[in-house]
């Protein structure tokens, strides 16, 4: 057992209310307890589970992970996620949830974890794994690589495929919407306007001083203008079809930092 991941949170001064608020969105894939959260730090999600009612409790290898969630009143036990797991009875659990344990592990024993997940869950009981997502640029490029205990990302369809070999039914794979901060605020690109069209109006103004006038040169001018007016129109419209293919391309760059598969013992 060791106190590193404790001690990296702490270093790096993460936010526990901000994290309960990504893992919101997990909670109403669990209807009943009990549930079993692997790797649970120091308890954010069970504490969600506790306030919905929801029979939960953890295991963490971490000893700091573990004073913090027993500090609140949390079922948690210091030990090895995978081992606890094996130990659980067939068909004893509801639920077996976990949010960025996966990367930690090699692909041989996560699949092994959700093995014995399927094992361990009763009908209807859920499966649910967040882990962070290589699509963002953001958690690709740095995020990922700041914790010095992850191994390798797991894209959402190897989760999907590895519980169902393990016999679960997916039910739902995708990209966290609370956990979507998007790109920097500094690579936004501001909004383009784009001007009414004006011909109508400048036709009448400049036939009106041509009536006036009686001059030749006034419908060279005007058709000038015309002319002028046209191409601005058309490049605030180029523009606007840039951003909107410039804000594509940060949606792409910058999805959801969090991925996650739902999977349900049949």
């Amino acid at each position: 057992m060791s106190r590193l991941e404790s001690d990296y949170y702490t270093y790096m001064g993460y936010d526990p209310d901000n994290a309960k608020a990504g893992l919101r969105h997990y909670l109403p894939f669990f209807g009943k307890g009990p549930v079993l959260e692997l790797a649970c730090g120091r308890g954010e999600f069970l504490e969600l589970l506790r306030d919905a009612g929801i029979d939960g409790e953890g295991v963490d290898s971490d000893e700091g992970m573990v004073e913090r969630a027993r500090s609140t009143g949390l079922r948690v036990e210091l030990g090895d996620a995978v081992a606890d797991l094996e130990r659980r009875a067939d068909d004893s659990l509801q639920g077996v949830f976990s949010a960025h344990f996966a990367e930690h592990l090699e692909p041989d024993v996560l699949e092994h974890v959700i093995a014995q997940s399927a094992r361990a869950l009763g009908p209807g009981g859920t499966f649910v794994a967040a882990t962070p997502n290589a699509a963002c640029l953001s958690v690709l490029g740095h995020d990922f690589w700041r914790d010095p205990t992850h191994i390798r990302f797991y894209e959402p369809r190897l989760l999907a495929f590895f519980c169902h070999k393990a016999g679960l039914e997916v039910v739902e794979t995708g990209g966290n919407p609370l956990n979507h901060p998007g790109a920097p605020p500094e690579s936004l690109a501001p909004a383009v306007h784009v001007d009414p069209d004006l011909r109508a109006d400048m036709v009448a103004a400049i036939q009106h001083v041509h009536d006036r006038k009686h001059g030749e040169d006034w419908q060279s001018f005007g058709h000038f203008l015309g002319v002028l007016e046209e191409r601005l129109r058309a490049t605030q419209e180029e523009l606007v079809a840039l951003r909107r293919s410039y804000a594509h391309l940060l949606d792409r760059l910058y999805p959801s930092n969090e991925v996650y598969v739902v999977a349900r013992a049949v």
